[in-house]
């Protein structure tokens, strides 16, 4: 009888609109991966989502290229997409926009383009769902954390909040505080992931046991490449492999503080003996110089062997790698070392050479074309000389001081710079002053050549110091003069 008065599945679909089935993802986040997007996940992976689903608090410390930012994303597009609308809201952030926009969230439109989910996501990393853009709903956004102030989470009000903080070690902790100020109910959950670059930092404190933050470490032996876990030879392609493990092994040392980071997973054991902090050359990756200026050119010679010359170039503090290259004599050197500086034609940027052994002769013949070139030795007389062991302690200071006042602008690309600017130390002598290893002391402590780190550093040299500069040194603490010195200016 009830067949002939209602079509066939007509009650099915009322009563499901009436009572709606739950969605059998709602605690599953890696089932939503495998049957939403298609996708497969390894374990580590599958731990993070797991660990977001049920945990307020969770903290990844990973190595270099395990797919941690596409795991974040995922967690992102399940929260959003289980949770009905106006119930849940996404906030993600990190140090820079760039990181936001080209990392984070290109996963996140990835993801969200194959699973055909709801909404539409802007330039702008906004996420807007609805019914026509007149009635639409902000549920996600992206931001860096300059965007905020101290109100920045005021007004975000969802039983379901998702934070997500990627590269955590570099992201402010007043906005960590402030991300916390939402997590009013047992339903929130933040998710902080990112190389353990900064072992002062609040996302080390989040990583130590008893913070209340559910840690997971993923080192690169943990990766399937290491532990041979089966996994789709396409997203093995996408893992860090051995081969990349091997070169940084080559480029940066086993055991270095980047090494500890980006390998082994874990905050770099920095202790004061270190002259540059992972602190520092956070404030260098934030500093912003335009990079205006012709400024100098820092040049680090090498000839034969495993040594490299290198090339920087120093606009205004703005400082980035040229060019390097090894096995060359000192002739050919000299001539490419030309070309480079002959390119800013019709002026001429000034050079500072290592002129050191081998670098001598290529600093007499470039200056014998006609360049403007001032020879640096490293082993001379400091111009603070009851401060500084030598002029290379005196330059290598005062660029750590540079660093530390915000006024050098280093690439965070430049992995390799990083990792020489790190394995450096420096101690005081039994006179109080301070000196800086040398390349020789680094080689025995398994460590390459400070070549990159050595022409950074040449890059900012004031080598051709006035007596009335230094004088003024003097003047405000900065050091003794030579009496052949105060004997010329007065």
């Amino acid at each position: 009888m009830i067949d002939a008065v209602f079509p066939k599945g007509a009650i099915d679909v009322a009563l499901e609109r009436l009572f709606p089935s739950p969605d059998p993802h709602t605690n599953d986040p890696v089932g939503w991966v495998n049957d939403k997007l298609h996708e497969f996940i390894w374990s580590k992976q599958r731990e993070i989502l797991e660990s977001v689903r049920d945990n307020r608090y969770t903290a990844v410390k990973s190595c270099h290229g395990p797919g941690k930012s596409y795991t974040a994303a995922r967690a992102v597009c399940w929260w959003l997409d289980i949770h009905e609308l106006g119930s849940a809201f996404a906030v993600t952030t990190a140090p820079s926009w760039p990181q936001v926009e080209a990392i984070l969230w290109r996963e996140i439109n990835r993801a969200h383009r194959k699973g055909e989910l709801n909404g539409r996501i802007t330039r702008e990393c906004h996420w807007y769902m609805g019914e026509g853009r007149s009635n639409e709903e902000l549920i996600a956004m992206g931001r860096k954390p300059a965007d905020y102030d101290e109100e920045a989470f005021q007004g975000i009000h969802a039983r379901y909040v998702l934070i997500v903080i990627d590269e955590a070690c570099a992201v402010p902790p007043a906005l960590v505080n402030a991300a916390k100020t939402l997590m009013t109910n047992p339903y929130a959950r933040i998710l902080a992931i990112g190389n353990p670059d900064d072992p002062a930092s609040w996302f080390a404190d989040a990583c130590k046991p008893g913070s209340g933050w559910n840690t997971i470490k993923i080192s690169a032996w943990d990766t399937p490449h290491f532990t041979g876990e089966k996994v789709p030879d396409e997203l093995l392609l996408d893992l860090v492999s051995p081969e990349w493990v091997d070169e940084r092994r080559d480029d940066w040392g086993e055991g270095s503080n980047i090494w500890q980071s980006k390998v082994e997973a874990e905050f770099p054991d920095v202790s004061d003996e270190y002259l540059i902090s992972p602190a520092f050359l956070q404030k260098a990756y934030d500093t912003n110089i335009p990079g205006f200026e012709f400024g100098r050119y820092g040049i680090d010679i090498a000839r034969m062997g495993e040594d490299k010359t290198a090339i920087y170039r120093n606009r205004g503090g703005h400082i980035r790698f040229v060019d390097s290259w090894g096995q060359t004599d000192t002739m050919r050197t000299a001539g490419k070392i030309g070309l480079i500086l002959q390119g800013h034609y019709p002026r001429r940027v000034p050079a500072t050479v290592d002129a050191i052994g081998v670098g001598a002769g290529v600093a007499d013949r470039l200056r014998e074309r006609g360049f403007e070139i001032s020879a640096f030795e490293g082993s001379a007389r400091a111009f603070r000389y009851n401060k500084f062991k030598n002029r290379r302690a005196e330059i290598f200071w005062g660029f750590r001081q540079q660093m530390e006042a915000g006024l050098i602008d280093l690439d965070p690309e430049d992995t390799k710079l990083a990792a020489e600017l790190q394995n450096i130390k420096y101690w005081i002598d039994s006179s109080q002053r301070i000196v800086i290893e040398s390349k020789e002391e680094m080689r025995k402590r398994g460590f390459p050549s400070p070549d990159r780190a050595d022409a950074a550093v040449y890059s900012t040299a004031s080598l051709n110091l006035t007596a009335e500069q230094i004088i003024a040194n003097e003047m405000t603490g900065e050091g003794p003069l030579a009496d052949d010195l105060m004997e010329k200016v007065m």
